[in-house]
């Protein structure tokens, strides 16, 4: 499954996907993805957007089921960045995140 998967546009709407996504690990590190990337084992949650809206769409998976659900809809831009704010000397799990 790639990124792109996880959102399904509503009432049929063809709206055009930002070419990347933010996705976060359980620890809470965050790396930049394209969303044509499959979606890597580690990522507990994904952040989509939109061509020239300012929404996010946040998509968590589901600690049980592992399923995919869309846990938050929030005005603002995606910062796209790649680190690990709340522990930055731990080892990274998103290879680009990899020094």
């Amino acid at each position: 499954m790639k990124y792109r998967d996880l959102f399904t546009p509503p009432h049929g709407e063809a709206r055009e996907l930002k070419q990347q996504c933010l996705i976060w690990s359980v620890n809470h590190e965050h790396a930049v993805a394209s969303i044509d990337h499959e979606i890597h084992p580690q990522a507990k949650r994904v952040w989509l957007e939109f061509e020239g809206f300012n929404i996010i769409y946040a998509y968590e998976k589901h600690w049980k089921t592992g399923d995919w659900e869309l846990v938050e809809e929030k005005k603002g831009n995606i910062p796209l960045v790649n680190n690990n704010p709340f522990k930055p000397d731990s080892e990274s799990v998103f290879p680009v995140n990899k020094h």
